[in-house]
Protein backbone atom coordinates (compact mmCIF):
# COMPACT_ATOMS: atom_id res chain seq x y z
CA UNK A 1 0.00 0.00 0.00
CA UNK A 2 1.21 3.53 -0.78
CA UNK A 3 1.94 5.89 2.09
CA UNK A 4 3.28 9.43 2.13
CA UNK A 5 6.88 8.32 2.57
CA UNK A 6 6.93 4.89 0.96
CA UNK A 7 6.04 3.26 -2.36
CA UNK A 8 4.36 -0.13 -2.72
CA UNK A 9 7.37 -1.93 -1.24
CA UNK A 10 9.85 -1.58 1.59
CA UNK A 11 12.98 0.19 0.31
CA UNK A 12 15.96 0.07 2.68
CA UNK A 13 19.33 1.66 1.74
CA UNK A 14 22.11 -0.87 2.26
CA UNK A 15 25.21 0.79 0.81
CA UNK A 16 26.77 2.40 -2.24
CA UNK A 17 27.12 0.86 -5.68
CA UNK A 18 30.72 -0.17 -6.22
CA UNK A 19 32.21 2.91 -4.60
CA UNK A 20 29.95 5.19 -6.64
CA UNK A 21 27.58 7.80 -5.29
CA UNK A 22 24.40 5.88 -6.11
CA UNK A 23 22.73 4.06 -3.24
CA UNK A 24 21.83 0.37 -3.36
CA UNK A 25 18.42 -0.51 -1.91
CA UNK A 26 16.96 -3.73 -0.62
CA UNK A 27 13.39 -3.89 -1.94
CA UNK A 28 11.00 -6.36 -0.35
CA UNK A 29 7.28 -7.06 -0.30
CA UNK A 30 4.98 -9.66 1.20
CA UNK A 31 1.46 -10.85 0.48
CA UNK A 32 -0.67 -13.92 1.14
CA UNK A 33 -4.34 -14.83 1.00
CA UNK A 34 -6.81 -17.69 0.97
CA UNK A 35 -7.69 -19.29 -2.39
CA UNK A 36 -9.50 -17.27 -5.02
CA UNK A 37 -9.37 -20.03 -7.67
CA UNK A 38 -11.02 -23.44 -7.61
CA UNK A 39 -7.94 -24.86 -9.37
CA UNK A 40 -5.08 -25.31 -6.86
CA UNK A 41 -2.37 -25.07 -9.54
CA UNK A 42 -3.83 -21.81 -10.83
CA UNK A 43 -4.09 -20.61 -7.25
CA UNK A 44 -0.36 -21.17 -6.81
CA UNK A 45 0.45 -19.12 -9.89
CA UNK A 46 -1.95 -16.35 -8.84
CA UNK A 47 -0.44 -16.19 -5.35
CA UNK A 48 3.06 -15.80 -6.79
CA UNK A 49 2.00 -13.18 -9.35
CA UNK A 50 0.17 -11.23 -6.66
CA UNK A 51 3.17 -11.29 -4.32
CA UNK A 52 5.55 -10.03 -7.00
CA UNK A 53 3.29 -7.27 -8.27
CA UNK A 54 4.40 -4.61 -5.77
CA UNK A 55 8.01 -5.03 -6.89
CA UNK A 56 6.96 -4.73 -10.51
CA UNK A 57 5.13 -1.48 -9.67
CA UNK A 58 8.51 0.20 -8.96
CA UNK A 59 10.08 -1.22 -12.13
CA UNK A 60 11.89 -4.07 -10.35
CA UNK A 61 11.61 -6.74 -13.03
CA UNK A 62 14.51 -8.79 -11.63
CA UNK A 63 13.66 -10.65 -8.40
CA UNK A 64 16.50 -12.15 -6.35
CA UNK A 65 14.61 -14.49 -4.05
CA UNK A 66 11.20 -15.61 -2.83
CA UNK A 67 10.16 -17.01 0.55
CA UNK A 68 6.95 -19.05 0.49
CA UNK A 69 4.25 -18.56 3.14
CA UNK A 70 2.04 -21.66 3.24
CA UNK A 71 -0.84 -22.64 5.47
CA UNK A 72 -1.98 -26.26 5.15
CA UNK A 73 -5.68 -26.80 5.82
CA UNK A 74 -6.67 -28.93 8.81
CA UNK A 75 -10.30 -29.07 7.67
CA UNK A 76 -9.73 -31.02 4.47
CA UNK A 77 -9.52 -34.78 4.18
CA UNK A 78 -5.89 -35.84 4.21
CA UNK A 79 -5.90 -37.21 0.65
CA UNK A 80 -7.51 -34.06 -0.76
CA UNK A 81 -5.29 -31.81 1.34
CA UNK A 82 -2.12 -33.47 0.06
CA UNK A 83 -3.18 -33.11 -3.57
CA UNK A 84 -4.32 -29.50 -3.20
CA UNK A 85 -1.22 -28.45 -1.28
CA UNK A 86 1.12 -30.13 -3.75
CA UNK A 87 -0.58 -28.50 -6.76
CA UNK A 88 -0.56 -25.04 -5.14
CA UNK A 89 3.16 -25.36 -4.46
CA UNK A 90 3.74 -26.55 -8.03
CA UNK A 91 1.92 -23.55 -9.48
CA UNK A 92 3.76 -21.15 -7.18
CA UNK A 93 7.15 -22.62 -8.11
CA UNK A 94 6.36 -22.54 -11.84
CA UNK A 95 5.42 -18.87 -11.64
CA UNK A 96 8.63 -18.16 -9.71
CA UNK A 97 10.60 -19.85 -12.48
CA UNK A 98 8.83 -17.70 -15.08
CA UNK A 99 9.77 -14.65 -12.99
CA UNK A 100 13.43 -15.67 -13.03
CA UNK A 101 13.60 -16.49 -9.34
CA UNK A 102 13.00 -19.44 -7.02
CA UNK A 103 11.74 -20.26 -3.55
CA UNK A 104 14.71 -20.25 -1.17
CA UNK A 105 12.83 -20.83 2.09
CA UNK A 106 9.70 -19.85 3.93
CA UNK A 107 7.26 -20.95 6.61
CA UNK A 108 4.58 -23.65 6.70
CA UNK A 109 1.86 -23.82 9.35
CA UNK A 110 -1.43 -25.65 9.87
CA UNK A 111 -4.63 -23.67 9.76
CA UNK A 112 -8.34 -24.36 9.14
CA UNK A 113 -8.04 -22.61 5.76
CA UNK A 114 -5.39 -23.01 3.07
CA UNK A 115 -3.35 -19.85 2.62
CA UNK A 116 -0.54 -19.17 0.15
CA UNK A 117 1.74 -16.25 -0.55
CA UNK A 118 5.28 -15.15 -0.08
CA UNK A 119 7.92 -12.55 0.62
CA UNK A 120 9.89 -11.42 -2.43
CA UNK A 121 13.03 -9.31 -2.38
CA UNK A 122 15.65 -7.87 -4.68
CA UNK A 123 18.37 -5.23 -4.77
CA UNK A 124 18.20 -2.11 -6.90
CA UNK A 125 20.44 0.85 -7.63
CA UNK A 126 18.75 4.23 -7.15
CA UNK A 127 18.38 4.97 -10.88
CA UNK A 128 16.62 1.62 -11.43
CA UNK A 129 13.74 2.52 -9.10
CA UNK A 130 10.60 4.08 -10.54
CA UNK A 131 9.26 5.85 -7.50
CA UNK A 132 5.55 6.38 -7.13
CA UNK A 133 5.66 10.14 -6.54
CA UNK A 134 6.91 11.43 -9.89
CA UNK A 135 3.69 11.93 -11.87
CA UNK A 136 3.45 15.08 -13.99
CA UNK A 137 0.49 16.93 -15.48
CA UNK A 138 -0.02 15.55 -18.98
CA UNK A 139 1.09 12.01 -18.18
CA UNK A 140 -1.04 9.37 -19.88
CA UNK A 141 -2.30 6.42 -17.82
CA UNK A 142 -2.22 2.80 -18.99
CA UNK A 143 -3.90 -0.16 -17.28
CA UNK A 144 -2.39 -3.57 -18.03
CA UNK A 145 -5.21 -5.95 -17.02
CA UNK A 146 -9.03 -5.78 -17.19
CA UNK A 147 -11.16 -5.20 -14.11
CA UNK A 148 -13.51 -7.66 -12.42
CA UNK A 149 -11.34 -10.46 -11.03
CA UNK A 150 -13.06 -10.57 -7.63
CA UNK A 151 -16.55 -10.80 -9.12
CA UNK A 152 -15.33 -13.46 -11.56
CA UNK A 153 -13.90 -15.51 -8.69
CA UNK A 154 -17.23 -15.37 -6.88
CA UNK A 155 -19.05 -16.18 -10.10
CA UNK A 156 -17.05 -19.41 -10.30
CA UNK A 157 -18.50 -20.34 -6.89
CA UNK A 158 -22.03 -19.30 -7.86
CA UNK A 159 -21.91 -21.69 -10.81
CA UNK A 160 -21.90 -24.53 -8.28
CA UNK A 161 -24.59 -23.02 -6.05
CA UNK A 162 -28.07 -23.57 -7.46
CA UNK A 163 -29.75 -20.66 -5.64
CA UNK A 164 -27.02 -18.13 -6.40
CA UNK A 165 -26.66 -19.24 -10.01
CA UNK A 166 -30.41 -18.91 -10.46
CA UNK A 167 -30.12 -15.24 -9.51
CA UNK A 168 -26.99 -14.68 -11.57
CA UNK A 169 -28.37 -16.42 -14.66
CA UNK A 170 -31.04 -13.74 -14.91
CA UNK A 171 -28.33 -11.31 -16.10
CA UNK A 172 -25.58 -13.55 -17.55
CA UNK A 173 -25.69 -16.72 -19.64
CA UNK A 174 -23.57 -19.79 -18.93
CA UNK A 175 -21.13 -19.38 -21.84
CA UNK A 176 -20.43 -15.75 -20.97
CA UNK A 177 -19.99 -16.68 -17.31
CA UNK A 178 -17.47 -19.43 -18.10
CA UNK A 179 -15.54 -17.15 -20.45
CA UNK A 180 -15.44 -14.41 -17.81
CA UNK A 181 -14.06 -16.78 -15.17
CA UNK A 182 -11.43 -18.10 -17.59
CA UNK A 183 -10.36 -14.61 -18.67
CA UNK A 184 -10.07 -13.44 -15.08
CA UNK A 185 -7.95 -16.45 -14.09
CA UNK A 186 -5.60 -15.99 -17.04
CA UNK A 187 -5.18 -12.35 -16.11
CA UNK A 188 -4.54 -13.06 -12.44
CA UNK A 189 -1.91 -15.68 -13.34
CA UNK A 190 -0.07 -13.36 -15.71
CA UNK A 191 2.97 -11.71 -14.19
CA UNK A 192 3.33 -7.93 -14.43
CA UNK A 193 7.02 -8.51 -15.13
CA UNK A 194 7.00 -7.44 -18.77
CA UNK A 195 4.98 -4.35 -17.92
CA UNK A 196 7.71 -3.49 -15.39
CA UNK A 197 10.40 -3.89 -18.05
CA UNK A 198 8.49 -1.61 -20.39
CA UNK A 199 7.98 0.99 -17.66
CA UNK A 200 11.76 1.34 -17.64
CA UNK A 201 12.03 1.37 -21.45
CA UNK A 202 9.40 4.08 -21.98
CA UNK A 203 10.26 6.33 -19.05
CA UNK A 204 7.29 5.84 -16.74
CA UNK A 205 6.91 8.53 -14.10
CA UNK A 206 5.23 6.23 -11.57
CA UNK A 207 2.84 3.33 -11.15
CA UNK A 208 0.82 1.28 -8.71
CA UNK A 209 -0.69 -2.19 -8.88
CA UNK A 210 -4.47 -2.53 -8.71
CA UNK A 211 -5.57 -4.86 -5.92
CA UNK A 212 -7.81 -4.62 -2.88
CA UNK A 213 -8.90 -0.97 -3.16
CA UNK A 214 -9.99 -1.21 -6.79
CA UNK A 215 -8.93 1.04 -9.67
CA UNK A 216 -10.15 4.34 -8.23
CA UNK A 217 -9.07 3.45 -4.70
CA UNK A 218 -5.49 2.78 -5.78
CA UNK A 219 -5.54 5.80 -8.10
CA UNK A 220 -6.47 7.91 -5.07
CA UNK A 221 -3.60 6.41 -3.07
CA UNK A 222 -1.19 7.10 -5.93
CA UNK A 223 -2.39 10.68 -6.34
CA UNK A 224 -2.04 11.35 -2.61
CA UNK A 225 1.75 10.76 -2.58
CA UNK A 226 2.65 13.00 -5.51
CA UNK A 227 5.25 15.75 -5.20
CA UNK A 228 3.53 17.82 -7.88
CA UNK A 229 0.05 19.28 -7.42
CA UNK A 230 -1.72 16.87 -9.74
CA UNK A 231 -4.78 14.66 -9.84
CA UNK A 232 -5.63 11.47 -11.67
CA UNK A 233 -8.61 11.42 -14.02
CA UNK A 234 -9.91 8.00 -15.09
CA UNK A 235 -11.67 8.22 -18.45
CA UNK A 236 -12.08 4.57 -19.35
CA UNK A 237 -12.71 1.38 -17.33
CA UNK A 238 -12.19 -1.94 -19.19
CA UNK A 239 -14.30 -4.59 -17.45
CA UNK A 240 -14.44 -8.30 -18.26
CA UNK A 241 -17.50 -8.96 -20.40
CA UNK A 242 -20.65 -9.96 -18.52
CA UNK A 243 -19.49 -8.92 -15.05
CA UNK A 244 -20.94 -5.43 -14.97
CA UNK A 245 -24.47 -6.82 -14.81
CA UNK A 246 -23.46 -8.83 -11.73
CA UNK A 247 -22.11 -6.00 -9.58
CA UNK A 248 -25.27 -5.77 -7.45
CA UNK A 249 -26.38 -9.36 -7.95
CA UNK A 250 -26.51 -12.22 -5.45
CA UNK A 251 -26.75 -10.02 -2.35
CA UNK A 252 -23.46 -8.23 -3.01
CA UNK A 253 -22.47 -4.69 -3.96
CA UNK A 254 -19.08 -4.64 -5.65
CA UNK A 255 -19.10 -1.01 -6.89
CA UNK A 256 -17.39 -2.18 -10.07
CA UNK A 257 -18.79 0.65 -12.19
CA UNK A 258 -17.65 3.16 -9.53
CA UNK A 259 -14.05 1.93 -9.61
CA UNK A 260 -13.92 0.45 -6.12
CA UNK A 261 -14.33 -3.29 -6.74
CA UNK A 262 -11.40 -5.21 -5.25
CA UNK A 263 -8.99 -6.96 -7.61
CA UNK A 264 -6.57 -9.81 -6.98
CA UNK A 265 -3.28 -9.86 -8.90
CA UNK A 266 -4.57 -6.95 -10.95
CA UNK A 267 -2.75 -4.94 -13.55
CA UNK A 268 -0.41 -1.99 -13.19
CA UNK A 269 -1.69 1.56 -13.54
CA UNK A 270 1.28 3.21 -15.26
CA UNK A 271 1.87 6.91 -15.89
CA UNK A 272 3.74 7.48 -19.18
CA UNK A 273 5.08 10.92 -20.17
CA UNK A 274 3.14 11.32 -23.44
CA UNK A 275 0.43 9.79 -25.60
CA UNK A 276 2.97 8.35 -28.09
CA UNK A 277 4.93 6.69 -25.27
CA UNK A 278 1.71 5.23 -23.85
CA UNK A 279 0.70 3.91 -27.27
CA UNK A 280 4.16 2.41 -27.77
CA UNK A 281 4.00 0.84 -24.29
CA UNK A 282 0.68 -0.88 -25.11
CA UNK A 283 1.91 -2.06 -28.52
CA UNK A 284 5.14 -3.44 -27.04
CA UNK A 285 3.35 -5.25 -24.20
CA UNK A 286 1.08 -6.99 -26.73
CA UNK A 287 3.97 -7.94 -29.02
CA UNK A 288 5.32 -11.53 -29.22
CA UNK A 289 8.55 -10.35 -27.55
CA UNK A 290 6.63 -9.64 -24.35
CA UNK A 291 3.14 -10.82 -23.27
CA UNK A 292 1.60 -11.27 -26.73
CA UNK A 293 -1.78 -10.22 -28.16
CA UNK A 294 -3.79 -11.92 -25.40
CA UNK A 295 -2.35 -9.45 -22.89
CA UNK A 296 -4.76 -6.57 -23.36
CA UNK A 297 -3.84 -3.10 -22.11
CA UNK A 298 -5.64 0.20 -22.41
CA UNK A 299 -5.05 3.93 -22.16
CA UNK A 300 -7.49 4.75 -19.36
CA UNK A 301 -6.86 8.32 -18.27
CA UNK A 302 -4.58 11.27 -17.72
CA UNK A 303 -2.72 13.10 -14.99
CA UNK A 304 -4.01 16.68 -14.71
CA UNK A 305 -3.29 19.69 -12.52
CA UNK A 306 -5.13 19.22 -9.24
CA UNK A 307 -5.21 18.53 -5.53
CA UNK A 308 -3.64 15.04 -5.29
CA UNK A 309 -6.92 13.14 -5.62
CA UNK A 310 -8.37 10.79 -8.23
CA UNK A 311 -11.75 10.83 -9.89
CA UNK A 312 -13.80 9.26 -12.64
CA UNK A 313 -14.34 11.66 -15.52
CA UNK A 314 -17.93 12.80 -16.08
CA UNK A 315 -18.02 10.95 -19.37
CA UNK A 316 -15.97 7.97 -18.15
CA UNK A 317 -16.41 5.12 -20.63
CA UNK A 318 -17.25 1.79 -19.01
CA UNK A 319 -16.39 -0.81 -21.64
CA UNK A 320 -16.77 -4.59 -21.68
CA UNK A 321 -13.75 -6.50 -22.98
Amino acid sequence: MLTEDSPDVSLIPIGAAGGQSETIYLASTTDFFSPISLDPYNQGRIACANTLSDLYAIGAHRVDTMLMILSVSTKMEEEHRDIVTRKMIEGFNDACKEAGTKVSGGQTVFNPWPILGGCASTTLIEHEIIRADGLQSGDVLVLTKPLGSQIAANLALWLGDEKKWQKASAVIDLDTALQAVQKAEKGMMRLNRNAAKLMCRFGANGATDITGFGLLGHANNLAAVQKAEVSIEIRKMPIIRGLLALESCVDANYQLSKGFSAETSGGLLVALPSLPSAQDFVAALQSPEFDGPEAEAWIVGEVVAGDRTARLAENCQVMEV
